[in-house]
């Protein structure tokens, strides 16, 4: 679910705000110092902090319905709130603010996001999903402290809060896709594991049924 908010996002970025793909970076990951230190093209930066129940949205109104002689009771999706804080970064601050504008105006367009328009599983939401960009007056979380976290200077940047449903009655049968770092290169004696070259680090996606892992070949 949180994959499918994130595509939904860089969807919205890219086409209500007129960007390129092939010219701009956009990225999920923490941004942290190393983080930044990596980067070779303007990226705006998305990174989801905080996740937590919206309390004041929670139904815990019972649901039961027969079937036959037997009945089942279950309780309403759960609404989750989620928050992005979103920065830009380029070699020059005139364009950092550029992009960050941009951005702003691309998702302030939306105060619901509607479940049709959206990526993934978020299509089977039962409710539309409430969007609060650039508001952080209902925030407990302090930015200064979130930056010092990471171990970053402190960026200017702007938030975005996501309602979504988390339905506790749903199951989760299909396996899990996780991406894998493999270390591949020559070795005199592989049974030490030790290379005799720098190794070459291919970026994997492993088929369903694998069990990834970091390791060397």
């Amino acid at each position: 679910m949180l994959h499918d908010l994130d595509k939904t996002l860089e969807k919205l970025l890219i086409q209500q705000g007129n960007l390129s793909s092939g010219d701009i970076e956009i990225s999920f990951e923490q941004p942290t110092r190393e983080w930044s230190g990596r980067l070779n093209r303007p990226t705006l930066n998305c990174f989801c902090y905080d996740l937590r129940e919206n309390l004041k949205l929670r139904n815990m109104e019972m649901n039961t319905t027969a079937n036959g002689n037997r009945g089942r009771t279950s309780f309403p999706a759960r609404r989750m709130d989620l928050c992005y804080l979103v920065t830009a970064w380029a070699r020059k601050v005139e364009d950092e603010h550029q992009l960050l504008w941009r951005a702003l105006g691309a998702l302030k367009r939306f105060t619901h996001l509607q479940p049709e328009d959206c990526e993934g599983a978020l299509r089977y939401q039962t409710m539309s999903i409430p969007l609060l960009v650039g508001d952080m007056s209902g925030s407990t979380i302090n930015l200064v402290d979130l930056w010092s976290v990471m171990d970053n200077q402190m960026r200017l940047g702007f938030t975005i809060l996501a309602t979504v449903e988390l339905d506790t009655e749903m199951g989760f049968e299909g396996p899990l896709v996780l991406e894998a770092f493999v270390r591949v290169g020559e070795a005199d004696q592989p049974a030490r594991r030790k290379f005799s070259r720098q190794p070459e680090q291919l970026h994997i996606k492993p088929k369903a049924g694998d069990s990834p892992d970091e390791g060397d070949a």
